[in-house]
């Protein structure tokens, strides 16, 4: 197995040939490439590569989180995970990914503490509050998964999948009409869910009218 060091002068070789130069972008677009075919060494080093062109891109700092996650170096991926953040707190997807890893580590309160920090840092958007809900879920504690649904559908009320995810708990839970209202509300705003179509057909009393779809722009 190549070293870390041969392997980013490697790149570095490769994609100075290449034309690439100074691109982060195209140098980043290199990692993600070699990510999706399970090239994690390569993709580590063009991350890497694409951090020193660019230091200050978050996503980046995201992406060699997750080729060291990849590698099982969790530590490491745990402090890009957190440089991420800090220079691009909308990264919804790296406090899920810490999440994973303390998860990995055995430290299953941290990793809360991490899907809470994404939500409180994204104060308007579902999926922090989404994922927080998946971590109590799969706990079995539906209780405070329900209570971090509906945070889910206040914060972004325009969310599709809030509603829905917050329709099938209640659902779960035997409350129906709250949930045919969420499944309702759900397809209000993108009527095009087949799967939310047989949920609400499912739940809603006979005699119900289903929402008319909307036409598409």
């Amino acid at each position: 197995m190549q070293s870390r060091m041969a392997v980013l002068i490697a790149l570095v070789f490769a994609l100075t040939v290449a034309g690439c130069g100074g691109d982060h972008a195209r140098v980043n677009q290199t990692g993600l490439d070699a990510y999706r075919a399970g090239e994690y060494e390569k993709a580590r080093g063009a991350f890497t590569l694409a951090i020193e062109y660019e230091p200050k891109m978050g996503n980046y700092y995201y992406n060699l989180g997750m080729a060291e996650q990849a590698l099982g170096n969790l530590d490491r991926a745990l402090a890009d995970y957190g440089l991420a953040v800090k220079l691009a707190p909308s990264i919804v997807a790296a406090y899920q990914a810490m999440a994973q890893c303390y998860i990995e580590k055995g430290q299953p309160d941290v990793a809360l503490e991490a899907l809470v920090t994404g939500a409180r840092a994204n104060p308007y958007t579902a999926d922090p509050y989404i994922n927080v809900a998946a971590f109590h879920l799969a706990r079995g504690d539906l209780d405070s998964a329900k209570l971090w649904l509906a945070k889910a559908t206040e914060a972004e009320p325009q969310s599709a999948r809030a509603h829905y995810q917050y329709g099938l708990l209640l659902a779960r839970t035997g409350e129906h009409a709250k949930a045919v209202e969420e499944f309702q509300k759900s397809l209000e705003i993108d009527p095009v869910q087949p799967e939310v179509s047989a949920k609400l057909t499912e739940l809603a009393p006979t005699g119900r009218q289903l929402p008319e779809p909307k036409p598409q722009p």
